[in-house]
């Protein structure tokens, strides 16, 4: 498909987002997502722009399904669209506000997911919106994430701490390695797994003694293996520098 016709379908798409049927609306906010990444990256602002007004669509499956297009088009442009739906009162909108900010991996998203990060809304016992919110810092890769994801590797909730660990290791930089280091100590072996991983990424010399303690203490035997993976993980990237 040549741009020209990819213009003009784009056109006829985004008039179909002031359509009266909610299944017209949510059917326009899917081929304008592959209609825009068909396009370069710099030319898609446009459509991220033209789907900003479903932000207070009546219908959750339609504004959900936005919230993901907004991280598939990739278009900083979207940034806005984000921001408001941030404050969707349906929390499968926000979880998946969350994971397109880290989609976009701009920095200037951590705003919005550190907005997300104070989520209180849970599934069962878990703050699925704070954890998704934890796990999108790390794929910004910004070390402006660094204070919001220490706070949240002592968050309360298991499955938010192991986020943040994954998180960290994402990020790589060496001045987690504390936090990382306190974690190997949590009474979850999913935590203390996780967090051993994440020092084996950032590649500080100066943990080793602390990942040898806890391979020798673990006594979970599948975190066991997985700690002891990422000792030797950390011993390699050491030996070849």
């Amino acid at each position: 498909m040549g741009q020209r016709e990819v213009a003009q379908q784009v056109e006829r798409q985004a008039s179909r987002l002031s359509s009266t049927e909610p299944v017209e609306r949510l059917d326009a906010v899917r081929h304008l997502t592959i209609l825009a990444r068909q396009l370069p990256l710099e030319e898609r602002g446009r459509i991220a722009q033209a789907l900003d007004r479903l932000t207070t669509d009546n219908e959750a499956f339609v504004r959900w399904n936005l919230a993901m297009a907004v991280g598939e088009i990739g278009h900083k442009a979207g940034l806005r669209t984000l921001e408001k739906m941030a404050q969707d009162p349906h929390a499968n909108v926000r979880f998946r506000v969350a994971l397109s900010c880290g989609e976009l991996r701009d920095e200037d998203a951590l705003p919005i997911l550190e907005q997300l990060a104070e989520d209180a809304y849970k599934i069962g016992e878990h703050p699925v919106v704070k954890a998704f919110a934890a796990l999108a810092m790390g794929r910004l890769g910004s070390p402006r994430a660094l204070e919001a994801l220490q706070k949240l590797a002592g968050d309360g909730d298991p499955v938010v701490r192991w986020h943040a660990a994954v998180a960290l290791g994402d990020i790589g930089d060496p001045r987690a390695a504390p936090v990382l280091v306190k974690l190997l100590d949590d009474p979850v072996p999913f935590c203390r797994g996780h967090a051993a991983i994440a020092l084996a990424e950032i590649g500080a010399a100066e943990v080793l003694p602390e990942l040898e303690r806890c391979v020798e203490e673990e006594t979970h035997e599948k975190m066991k293996g997985v700690i002891a993976s990422a000792l030797e993980l950390l011993r390699t990237r050491q030996r070849k520098r």
